[in-house]
């Protein structure tokens, strides 16, 4: 798994697993090895997804797309 920090911004890769939570979220909270990832909505609502939804890139390392889980599209900057 790729390293997981605060303030990250992720993406829904298509739904899937994941669509009960919010498309877009920002990292409130990680600690490493955790299972879980605390995570705040754009709407504002707070949230706890399971750190394996988590990834660095839309794409397997084999090229595909990932179907379920987050990628990461950014970082907030203030």
């Amino acid at each position: 798994m790729h390293r997981i920090e605060a303030r990250q911004i992720y993406t829904t890769c298509r739904g899937g697993a994941t669509s009960h939570y919010p498309e877009t979220v920002v990292v409130q909270a990680y600690e490493p090895g955790a299972r879980t990832v605390e995570v705040i909505g754009l709407s504002g609502g707070s949230f706890t997804i399971p750190a394996s939804y988590f990834h660095a890139t839309a794409t397997t390392k084999a090229g595909r797309r990932r179907i379920t889980g987050y990628y990461m599209t950014g970082t907030v900057d203030h």
